[in-house]
């Protein structure tokens, strides 16, 4: 049997706000906001000072506008952490939060620290997608990028996989469909609410508390 050492790493708490839909109840609420509520109730139940923590690393991929400037800093601070403690945010796209996580974990593997926080936070309502692409400061590919690499989008890329790896409309369909009804399950059984904070917004006026995760789409077929 393996035994433990200094430099396993172990998970202790994971928290997190639920998962807002475009326009939905979170769209009032600033990221810097989203992300200190979560950092505050994650020290809560982990019962542990935020000066234990030697670093925190958050993904975000559109760090513009209020999510620009060091976003994973900004939160730390209105979480009412130390100064002292340093922050830093990344970008992997998609993988960046997971990637955040992996930092954190390897600084631990390396016994470079004993505490760190890996997290994410973005709002493509107030932030949306592509708002770090600004026309008037130029392109981020270069004619050497794209003289070696055919970039397509999201689309013709999801077309080309499907065609390689023999995955037809049917499938995707259907997987889709019982990916829908696995979470509208889970969720029916509270298999989320230990993992979920509650927190209270204001949506067009109206004071209320979010809690349940909006893009569950428990209503779809697989037509």
């Amino acid at each position: 049997m393996a035994s433990a050492n200094d430099n396993d790493v172990v998970i202790v708490e994971a928290v997190r706000t639920a998962v807002g839909r475009r326009g939905g109840s979170l769209s009032g609420t600033h990221a810097v906001d989203l992300l200190s509520r979560v950092l505050q109730e994650l020290m809560k139940r982990a019962g542990v000072d935020a000066s234990e923590v030697e670093d925190v690393i958050s993904g975000c991929v559109d760090q513009v506008g209020e999510q620009g400037l060091n976003v994973a800093r900004n939160a730390m601070l209105s979480a009412g952490f130390p100064y002292e403690v340093p922050a830093t945010t990344v970008d992997r796209q998609c993988g960046s939060a997971q990637q955040a996580i992996h930092f954190a974990a390897n600084l631990v593997q390396a016994n470079v620290c004993d505490v760190t926080i890996g997290c994410g936070v973005e709002n493509m309502s107030r932030v949306p997608m592509g708002a770090n692409m600004v026309k008037d400061l130029g392109f981020p590919f270069t004619p050497e990028m794209m003289s070696q690499y055919t970039l397509t989008s999201q689309g013709v890329s999801a077309e080309k996989i499907a065609e390689k790896w023999g995955i037809s409309r049917a499938d995707t369909d259907q997987f889709g469909y019982d990916s829908q009804m696995k979470a509208a399950k889970a969720r029916d059984a509270g298999r989320f609410k230990k993992e979920i904070l509650a927190i209270d917004v204001t949506l067009e006026g109206v004071d209320t508390t979010f809690q349940v995760d909006e893009g569950i789409r428990d209503t779809t077929t697989v037509e």
